[in-house]
């Protein structure tokens, strides 16, 4: 049996209480500035009376901001008396990296998403991770994490969920991707870890469901629309909110089944890409050239693809260091 949580929740999350009720999950930090200290997480519960609970997340990775403002916007404008059901909805899940706007947490250099599913007795981001995995995700029977491309990459607006070998499950899960009004829905093989948010809700047999939307450090109005539509269909898949109008288009179905779909930089210096995001390329196709910084005349590295896909991710700053992505592919399924 796991140890139990050190955090602590504001909300009674087992009471349902219809309407909107904000407050704090507090981890608590003892440090020189407040030896009692405790880091204020963010969190809000509404409530529309018998139904599906759902979990909504986004912040994982500070720097990702598409999910943290439609997840604000849902907050305060949605009347809880359209819901069937409950809706968990963490804005800013982890805060320190939220407020520093790095993927990571600044206060232990904790990336939230590879540590599920926690340590109770850890630092800050393994106690969250662990709350999260204990606390949260036993409580509701869907979950949607909101993730762009963060500082260093962007993404086509896609729906994401890890492959599994339990047919049932992978059915509900592919019927959530194509409800969310996403042009692409991607079932990844290639970069499975046991660590990860989505991993920790499957386990728990939740129908979690991830999207990446934009990137870059910003916010644009499609990207921030794109998640919007994604936020907005789920939660009339998952039963909770109705929608009207049409149904949603159907997405392109693709695959990210193997470390071949990944190009990676292979020496430090200035990448001059010749491909662009939401471009088709074939198998050995130049992706680029790195030029070095140190020596004015020696002679560009090229990077070439180990396969034909469709590129939905590219890295934003120009500048790489050898293992930093530089782009990867999604494929369609085989016959």
């Amino acid at each position: 049996m796991s140890a139990p949580s050190r955090i602590h929740s504001d909300l009674d999350l087992d009471a349902r209480t219809p309407g909107t009720r904000i407050g704090w999950l507090r981890i608590p930090q003892s440090r020189h500035e407040s030896g009692y200290g405790v880091i204020p997480v963010p969190i809000a519960v509404l409530d529309g009376g018998e139904g599906p609970s759902v979990l909504l997340t986004a912040g994982n990775h500070g720097d990702e901001y598409e999910g943290q403002a439609v997840l604000r916007d849902l907050i305060r404008e949605l009347d809880p008396a359209h819901l069937r059901g409950r809706l968990i909805v963490l804005p800013a899940l982890n805060l320190p990296a939220v407020l520093a706007g790095r993927r990571d947490s600044p206060l232990d250099g904790g990336n939230l998403n590879r540590l599920f599913p926690g340590d109770p007795n850890g630092g800050p981001t393994a106690m969250l991770a662990h709350f999260i995995d204990s606390a949260l995700l036993p409580r509701v029977a869907w979950a949607c994490d909101f993730h762009s491309g963060g500082s260093s990459m962007e993404y086509l607006p896609c729906a994401m969920v890890r492959a599994t070998d339990d047919p049932a499950l992978a059915t509900k899960l592919e019927a959530a991707m194509r409800a969310m009004r996403l042009p692409l829905a991607l079932v990844v093989q290639a970069t499975q870890d046991a660590r990860t948010l989505p991993a920790a809700g499957l386990a728990r047999g939740v129908v979690h469901v991830a999207c990446e939307i934009g990137g870059g450090g910003s916010l644009t109005p499609a990207s921030v629309a794109a998640a919007k539509g994604a936020l907005y269909g789920f939660l009339d898949h998952a039963g909770v909110l109705a929608l009207d109008g049409p149904p949603a288009a159907t997405p392109r179905l693709m695959h990210v089944a193997g470390s071949d779909h990944f190009l990676f930089a292979t020496t430090r210096g200035l990448f001059v890409p010749e491909i662009g995001l939401g471009e088709t390329v074939a198998a050995g196709q130049c992706a680029g050239r790195i030029l070095s910084l140190d020596e004015a005349d020696r002679p560009p590295v090229t990077l070439h693809f180990a396969r034909a896909g469709l590129v939905v991710c590219r890295r934003v700053p120009a500048q790489v260091t050898p293992g930093d992505c530089v782009a990867h592919l999604a494929t369609d399924p085989g016959p």
